[in-house]
Order: C-alpha cells, then structure tokens, then sequence
C-alpha cells in the first residue's frame, strides 16, 4: 500500500491494524492499513486488504462497517447538554480532516479473473453507500491502472441516515 501511494518518502506515516469501536453502537472493527499523506491537513487514507479468504458478505460488511462510523454523531457538552452534535471521528479519529477518509480496497490471494469477478461483486453490495470507495485488485495496483470508484462521499445522505445523536 505504502508503494501505491508512491513509497515512503511521500507519506507522513502510517499504522496497521487500526481499531475502531463504539459501544453505543456495539461496533468494532480494524482497518489494515492507515496512511498519512503531507498535504496540509495531513490527508489520510484507509485501506482494506482481502486475500480473497473472507466470505464475500463479510468483506461487504466491513465496508459498511466503515460508513457506520463515519454516520455516529455524538452531542456536545459532557452530558450533551450543549445542544450542537458533532462527528465521532471528526472530533476523536482525525481531527484535521474536512471529510471521512476514503477507503480503498485491495482484493489479492485469487487467480485475477477471479478477482474482477469478485470486485464486481463487492461493487453491487456497496451500491448506495455514503462514504467513498475505491477498489482494485493487486495486480491492476502493480501495473499502475487506476482505481475502481465505487462510491462517493455524500455527507448529506448520510446524515438522513444515521440522524440519531448519541449522548457522549
């Protein structure tokens, strides 16, 4: 992931296996890869890796996952009392990012005929997802073709979505 971003010289950092949980929302996960890019507000970028092991409703799943997390809204104040609500991982997760990071997936482990069959798969179950999506296979990665856009961020569509506010 580190060379499709252009090697290490262009990143600020990165992190694996990166947990996110909420316990209003019984809610974990952990995204595989978490790189910071140098652009001024330190721009980072999630990605899912799967070796083609994980049944295909689960790895659809965990792209769901994704857009749960970026729709929790808690309420200022530390009782929420304040009145004003604010983006969970706005606030906790990346503080200087203006919109939820966009999530790429990489699909590997699979003979590559194997793969685009199964990119297209998870493209129809994300269809109407509110959070961006790309995805490709590796070895499209390797060859340096571009990404598949699956989904855009709908920041709107989401907050008609997910519309309850959650005490902190």
């Amino acid at each position: 992931m580190i060379l499709a971003c252009g090697g290490r010289r262009h990143l600020c950092g990165w992190q694996v296996e990166v947990n996110y949980a909420i316990k209003a929302l019984g809610l974990s996960f952990s995204s595989d890869v978490v790189l910071t890019l140098p652009t001024a507000t330190c721009e980072v970028r999630l990605f899912e890796v799967d070796n083609g092991t994980m049944a295909r409703a689960r790895l659809a799943k965990g792209v769901w996952d994704y857009e749960r997390y970026a729709g929790h809204r808690v309420r200022e104040g530390a009782r929420g009392t304040v009145g004003r609500s604010y983006d969970f991982w706005a606030r906790h997760r990346y503080t200087r990012s203006r919109h939820f990071p966009t999530l790429h997936v990489v699909l590997t482990g699979l003979p590559e005929h194997r793969l685009q069959r199964r990119l297209q798969a998870l493209a129809r179950d994300v269809e109407g997802i509110t959070i961006a999506v790309l995805a490709t296979t590796l070895p499209r990665l390797k060859r340096g073709e571009p990404w598949y856009e699956l989904a855009a961020d709908d920041y709107h569509r989401r907050l008609t979505r997910y519309p309850q506010v959650f005490n902190r």
